[in-house]
């Protein structure tokens, strides 16, 4: 019987990843998580660690920018790359929920970074084989840098990533960047509609998913008032992050929140002030968004006050400039088919649809329409045998419901096959 421990663990660890892809989207640790967490140190004592075949922990970056109010983006960054690499079949990927309890039992929940020195022991006990991390850097101007790193847990052996650098604006291409490193690292091949699968951006708005990685944040602090109105906040920026949402309901079924402490979801609320610049970093989108609840004070929402605040009035917001950008599904420049397909351009702002045009070359492509103020499709179904070998879609004069003008990419190109 002096075996029992040991299978016990393993069956622990086997359980993890059979219920991995449907506990990826959980952010509440409970009970279970802390008593896992707890029972992991205690075996570490008495044997060595399993760690399963093609598993990998992701664990929070370093912000090593000297901007605190990157800080979010520590979760942030392994956050959005649990959930892409949870969709890669040749990988089992460890819970984030999983990871901060045990984080949180090893007394380094308060930040969740963990040094060179711990990495090895926590992939071991965490039962990974790999374990990728990251540093968060000032990069030149305006820009931010990130570098990764994938430990080899057995082998103890450390791959560096190539650093990726950009505005935080488009911090959701940084971390797609960051994704096909990884999965480069890994040897493993993927095929065309899985690259189009994870290069959907959990989401366009930067905005949005600093509010999401706040209100985690504040989740694994047991904030959860705070957390909600985060969530809320995300959901004012972006209405289809399907995380804040599937957070939001979970706090709601566990009764971790009242309806008189969070603004319902559907109705409208104010968005964040947001500034630009600040600590010379031109593109920080998060000022009003919620530094004061990063401290534990609650955020103002819809002109009204948390239940912590004492009538103090609240600043009106500047207007919005910030442009909105577009991203689409299949990306540009890859191959679309000639008789029936579809493409969808996602918008990171809700749209003036009644403003600018949209030009599709050549027109016999031309079908859907907007599908919401903030996704436009285009869509064909045709018995058609031949077709034009490009198609060619632009977006002139669009804005904004502020009244901003789009930016970044507003022409899009494809290859077309017959097959």
């Amino acid at each position: 019987m002096k075996h029992s421990a040991f299978f016990r663990f393993l069956s622990m660890l086997t359980v993890l990843f059979y219920s991995t892809a449907l506990a990826q989207t959980a952010q509440v640790i409970t009970q279970g998580e802390k008593s896992w967490a707890k029972e992991a140190l205690q075996q570490e004592k008495t044997m060595g660690a399993i760690s399963t075949p093609n598993s990998i922990a992701v664990l929070y970056f370093n912000n090593k920018s000297g901007q605190d109010n990157l800080n979010p983006l520590q979760k942030g960054m392994a956050v959005m790359l649990i959930t892409d690499l949870a969709k890669v079949e040749q990988l089992q990927v460890v819970e984030r929920i999983r990871m901060q309890a045990l984080l949180d039992e090893m007394d380094l929940g308060a930040s969740g970074v963990v040094d060179a020195q711990t990495a090895p022991t926590v992939g071991k006990l965490l039962g990974a084989y790999f374990v990728a991390s990251g540093d968060i850097l000032a990069g030149s101007g305006q820009d931010l840098g990130i570098t990764s790193s994938v430990l080899d847990v057995p082998f103890e052996t450390l791959t560096q990533q190539p650093s990726v650098t950009g505005a935080l604006d488009q911090l959701f291409t940084l971390e797609k960047e960051l994704l096909f490193n990884i999965v480069d690292q890994l040897q493993i091949t993927l095929s065309p509609a899985k690259i189009a699968e994870l290069k959907v951006p959990l989401s366009a708005s930067s905005t949005a998913l600093m509010a999401l990685f706040l209100g985690i944040d504040h989740s694994d602090k047991g904030q959860y008032a705070q957390a909600a109105k985060m969530y809320e906040q995300a959901l004012v920026e972006d209405p289809n992050l399907k995380m804040a949402k599937s957070a939001l309901q979970e706090l709601k079924g566990m009764g971790l929140t009242s309806a008189e402490e969070i603004v319902a979801v559907d109705e409208p609320l104010t968005a964040p002030t947001v500034e630009a610049g600040g600590s010379g970093m031109g593109t920080v989108l998060l000022v009003g968004l919620g530094l004061a609840a990063v401290g534990g004070a609650a955020l103002a929402l819809s002109g009204g006050s948390s239940s912590d605040d004492n009538d103090s009035p609240v600043d009106t917001p500047p207007a919005d400039t910030t442009g909105p950008t577009v991203s689409s599904v299949p990306v540009a420049n890859s191959e679309v088919p000639c008789a029936s397909g579809k493409i969808t351009y996602t918008f990171s702002e809700a749209m003036d649809t009644a403003a600018g045009e949209v030009v599709i070359s050549p027109d016999d492509f031309a079908g859907g329409g907007w599908n919401n103020n903030q996704q436009y499709v285009i869509e064909w179904n045709t018995s058609r045998t031949s077709c034009a070998s490009s198609l060619n879609v632009s977006f002139g004069g669009l804005k904004d419901t502020a009244g901003n003008a789009l930016g970044g990419a507003t022409s899009f190109g494809y290859s077309v096959s017959l097959y």
